[in-house]
């Protein structure tokens, strides 16, 4: 593991500081955003090809990482889950197949050209079609889901298949895991407390998490809403994910558990520096950069419309 780490620190050098980041990020126009990231070697004409460039940057490190072992495979399959959701609401919402892929970031297992297929695909069962082809293991679960789509279903079923698979001995990865579990359970139990019972709770349930228990998503699923945020916020106090439960952002929960990731991988690699901790925290900061370049680039979009 030692060899490990000693690389993911050097990767670690390519991801843009935080004080870089905050700069792109207050960026008031496009020109002034294409000029900050040329600063910070991220040459691009247009801030739209801001996607691409991003989906560059998580491929380069996830093949990198795959060539120093296969342990840290699971953050490739969490990214691939985030990237089949991602698209698949697009694909709900109605938006172009380019679009689709906002939100997306490639893989060794699914790299930018099979993206784009999935991202074509005009209805889940093609989305389906286009992962087995790619022999994904999610390919059975999206298969699985009823026309016409119901995200929630389909993101429940994804994670799901994605605790199954997502197995490690390693501390920093399964203490990663948990929290990435706790996170979707803490908003599946919302969107189940807001929709009323039309999905079966105790199916939603997903295991391996260390902090939102069976019986408490059960509770708060329950409803109503106010209720399922106070019985979440008192299991998950202490963490990120307690204030963002009442954040109006669709994208708290996710901003939280990133916070929550990180800050916990930064103090992992401190008590063992030896283990997986340095190569998952890199890793995360390439995806909290790729978080914060997109929204820097999107926002400055919306703004000129």
């Amino acid at each position: 593991m030692s060899a490990i780490a000693a690389r993911a620190r050097g990767l670690l050098c390519d991801v843009l500081a935080h004080d870089m980041l905050a700069e792109i990020e207050r960026a008031r126009d496009a020109r002034q955003l294409v000029a900050t990231l040329a600063h910070a070697g991220i040459v691009l004409a247009d801030p739209s090809a801001i996607d691409r460039v991003t989906q560059d940057r998580v491929a380069r490190d996830h093949a990198i990482v795959a060539r120093w072992t296969d342990a840290l495979a699971p953050l490739a399959l969490d990214d691939d889950r985030r990237s089949v959701r991602a698209i698949a609401r697009g694909m709900a919402a109605g938006v172009p197949a380019a679009r689709r892929l906002a939100g997306a970031v490639a893989t060794p297992s699914l790299p930018a050209a099979r993206l784009a297929e999935l991202a074509a695909a005009a209805h889940v069962g093609e989305l389906a079609a286009a992962l087995a082809r790619a022999r994904h293991p999610f390919a059975s679960v999206v298969a699985g889901v009823r026309a016409p789509l119901d995200l929630l279903e389909l993101e429940l079923a994804l994670a799901r298949r994605f605790a199954e698979l997502a197995r490690t001995r390693d501390h920093a990865l399964r203490t990663y895991l948990a929290q990435a579990l706790d996170a979707e359970n803490a908003g599946a139990a919302l969107a189940l407390a807001a929709r009323g019972a039309e999905l079966d709770a105790h199916h939603a349930f997903v295991r391996g998490g260390a902090l939102v228990a069976e019986a408490t998503f059960l509770v708060a699923a329950a409803g109503p809403i106010d209720r399922a945020r106070e019985v979440l916020a008192d299991v998950l106090a202490g963490t990120p994910l307690a204030a963002a439960l009442l954040a109006p952002s669709v994208s708290a929960l996710e901003d939280a558990a990133l916070a929550w990731q990180l800050a916990t991988q930064a103090r992992l690699r401190r008590l063992a520096p030896l283990g997986l901790a340095p190569a998952i925290y890199t890793l995360l900061r390439r995806r909290d950069e790729v978080r914060r370049l997109r929204r820097a680039a999107w926002r400055i979009a919306l703004e000129a419309t």
